[in-house]
């Protein structure tokens, strides 16, 4: 048996195809996933393809002319805008990494924590904002959820790339544990008599985020630490999961940026 071991390639089954200019252009620069092949749908690159190429050959990595349908249909989306790449899944952290790395110490921890949310849009939406006020991380459950795809990574505008990402099996057991370590978690639910501008959304926060039908579940809800609502003026009921979570997103990055 020779002693020289055969690199193995990486099965189909471990890679994606992201699609878009931002989520294509944000893994180039994140670094986080390996890019195996970069995809341009004209010979004749626009500006913003040219410079998708030029990150690309800075990271050696090879790419290649199709045809616009030929990206729809290795990408599954219309909406490529003459890019795509196929990479390796987004990288998931443990619970225990993240808070080991996060500011608990100072305060300063913020994780978002999302129950049942099963719409890209909304799940990229979030992301998109957790990331703009610096939320450390976002924590989803392995089931009855949508994960980290490419549709999430193109709705979050490529915000996903650089988003820290935790897969959990049980969100109850998580939450327990999160109040162990020092972590305060408030759930958002309509009918909690405090608002989020009434209550202290600074220190170790952990915000719970409920599925776009029903909210919170039950056994979720009561393992919180403390329920805030967000007040309405007009007819409709509720804002949607990605709206509610931008706004209290908000009020928390508020609230730690005023002086002490």
């Amino acid at each position: 048996m020779s002693g020289k071991l055969k690199k193995r390639r990486p099965s189909a089954a471990s890679r994606e195809v992201i699609y878009g200019i931002h989520p294509v252009v944000e893994a180039l620069v994140a670094s986080r996933r390996t890019i195996y092949t970069l995809m341009v749908d004209r010979a004749t690159l626009s500006d913003r393809q040219t410079k998708v190429v030029e990150l690309a050959e800075k990271r050696r990595i090879s790419w290649q002319t199709l045809t616009p349908d030929q990206i729809r249909a290795v990408s599954g989306s219309g909406q490529h805008q003459g890019v795509a790449a196929t990479v390796s899944p987004l990288p998931t952290d443990s619970m225990e990494s993240i808070i080991s790395e996060t500011g608990l110490g100072d305060g300063t921890c913020l994780l978002v924590l999302l129950d049942s949310i099963v719409d890209p849009n909304n799940l990229g939406a979030i992301v998109r904002t957790a990331h703009c006020v610096g939320a450390d991380a976002l924590v989803i459950p392995k089931d009855r959820a949508v994960g980290a795809t490419p549709a999430v990574s193109k709705a979050s505008a490529g915000a996903l790339e650089h988003t820290r990402l935790c897969q959990v099996v049980n969100l109850t057991g998580t939450i327990q544990w999160l109040k162990k370590q020092g972590v305060w978690v408030a759930g958002l639910a309509m009918e909690a008599e405090q608002t989020v501008f009434q209550a202290d959304l600074k220190g170790p926060l952990a915000l719970v985020v409920g599925g776009e039908e029903k909210g919170l579940r039950p056994l979720v809800r009561q393992h919180c630490d403390y329920l805030v609502s967000i007040p309405l003026r007009g007819h409709v009921e509720s804002l949607n999961a990605s709206a509610a979570a931008a706004v209290v997103l908000y009020e928390a990055f508020r609230q730690r940026q005023a002086p002490v």
